[in-house]
């Protein structure tokens, strides 16, 4: 279900809660592992809501904390957002007078050791600061070991240090129990959640069934790793499958999880965009309830109608295949291996986001009433529109509105031309007297003639007459 929450505002206020304080440890943690992933304006947040725990015990309204970080309302939210994501804060709303007021409650920090025991959190930090980097941190926060062998453990146990008396130890036993039990409700560490919104978790493990991959693997261990290098890459269940297939080993039915997660590693992080190029929308947008409607009041207030509002959305949120998959179930068609060959490629070669090649689709099968896709017609328009930096699905549809209404010029124009140019020669119709049994030759004028004409014509100019 789709969590709703309120607009932001600098007024609504807010208070901090957080169960202990940091050491040096969790900083250097804060600094290695966690701020690659969520970046220096959530860590910023996060320090600011640590070292300022006290007074923000009581409500304070956003705009402080703003000026704390010199950041703008939307900058203040992402970067919350992101610690969210990450397992460092949980936010808690409610209506309160003319505006909301908000708990944020800070998590402990994972230790390092749990931190990279994570498949999902060693993925995010291997993507963010490459193989090197990442190596350097595993080597830096790995347990040492000792070497014991020749040694003997003179270590004195507690017993043997601490006496407490029997009767004693009866009579606090009522306030030691109080103070464990408290102690066990304190939140401790937690690891990001991971939510399906945008996998096909039920198509991805039907296409894996024939292979007899062991289920309990499947759904409590690889489901994590499948669903966090989706939301990494935008990899689609096909590409997926595919991957998968090429890491298994088909005697013992078993997936080589290292060999997967380096495929992956090679195949997209190192195709990534260079820093400084603008980034694609990867995968398709999720909403929440109140972000469709201020999205959809926007599109109205730019023109479109409402038809036009629901294809936009559309567009935005279905990964392309399923979105070319539910255009052919309505045509009662199906999609070739050509259409999917050809849907995949343009992924990976084109600039274009998700909701850009979904508004290609439609056009070239709704609007244009074709009933599969032309290879050589999806690649053009991918083109044309690459070149007029098209990345959105409204700024698509403009483009598909604005070619129409030139095509449908065209056709007009050629058509007044074709019956401009057909239209048949007007042909006179001659008196008797002129057909060509009785047209006279012509006959040049003899000298005096001549003169006598030209004499007459320079009398009329003169403004004289001939009686």
């Amino acid at each position: 279900m789709t969590k709703t929450q309120p607009h932001l505002k600098p007024k609504d206020t807010f208070e901090v809660h957080y169960c202990s304080l940091l050491n040096g440890e969790d900083t250097r943690v804060l600094n290695l592992l966690y701020q690659p992933i969520v970046g220096g304006n959530a860590l910023v947040l996060y320090h600011n809501l640590i070292i300022n725990k006290d007074s923000f015990k009581k409500p304070t309204r956003h705009f402080i904390l703003q000026d704390m970080m010199n950041n703008g309302l939307q900058e203040l939210y992402q970067a919350r957002t992101r610690l969210e994501a990450i397992g460092l804060l949980k936010t808690y709303v409610r209506k309160k007078d003319e505006g909301y007021h908000y708990i944020y409650s800070l998590d402990n920090i994972l230790s390092p050791q749990v931190f990279l025991s994570d498949e999902t959190l060693c993925l995010l930090l291997l993507d963010r600061v490459g193989e090197d980097r990442f190596n350097y941190l595993v080597e830096l926060f790995k347990p040492e070991k000792l070497d014991l062998s020749e040694y003997t453990d003179v270590t004195s146990s507690y017993v043997e240090v601490f006496h407490i008396a029997s009767e004693r130890l009866v009579q606090a036993n009522e306030l030691l129990s109080d103070t464990t039990q408290q102690m066990k409700e304190a939140p401790v560490g937690k690891k990001p959640e991971i939510e399906p919104k945008t996998f096909d978790w039920d198509f991805f493990f039907d296409s894996l069934a024939g292979l007899n991959i062991d289920e309990s693997f499947l759904v409590n261990e690889f489901k994590p790793i499948i669903l966090t290098v989706h939301g990494l890459y935008g990899i689609n269940e096909l590409d997926m499958i595919n991957h998968v297939k090429y890491c298994l080993d088909y005697v013992t039915n078993q997936v080589d999880v290292k060999e997967f997660k380096r495929r992956i590693y090679k195949t997209y992080h190192q195709a990534k965009k260079p820093t400084g190029q603008k980034t694609v929308q990867a995968q398709p947008t999720i909403y929440s309830d109140e972000q469709l409607s201020r999205h959809k009041n926007d599109l109205k207030h730019q023109g479109f109608t409402q038809q036009e509002i629901d294809v936009i959305v559309s567009c935005e949120k279905i990964p392309p295949l399923v979105f070319l998959k539910s255009i052919k179930d309505q045509k009662n068609g199906f999609v070739s291996q050509n259409e999917r060959w050809t849907i995949e490629n343009l992924k990976k070669q084109s600039n274009l986001p998700v909701e850009v090649i979904n508004m290609l689709i439609h056009y070239c099968l709704v609007v244009l009433g074709n009933s599969s896709l032309n290879q050589n017609m999806v690649n053009t328009i991918a083109n044309d529109w690459s070149q007029h930096k098209i990345t959105t699905a409204s700024a698509a549809l403009i483009q598909v509105k604005n070619f129409k209404k030139e095509s449908e010029n065209k056709k007009v124009k050629k058509t007044y031309n074709r019956n401009y140019t057909k239209q048949p020669a007007r042909k006179e119709t001659l008196p008797e007297w002129a057909s060509s049994a009785t047209v006279r030759k012509e006959t040049p004028l003899a000298g005096d003639e001549l003169k006598q004409l030209e004499a007459q014509l320079k009398q009329f100019n003169q403004g004289g007459g001939s009686s």
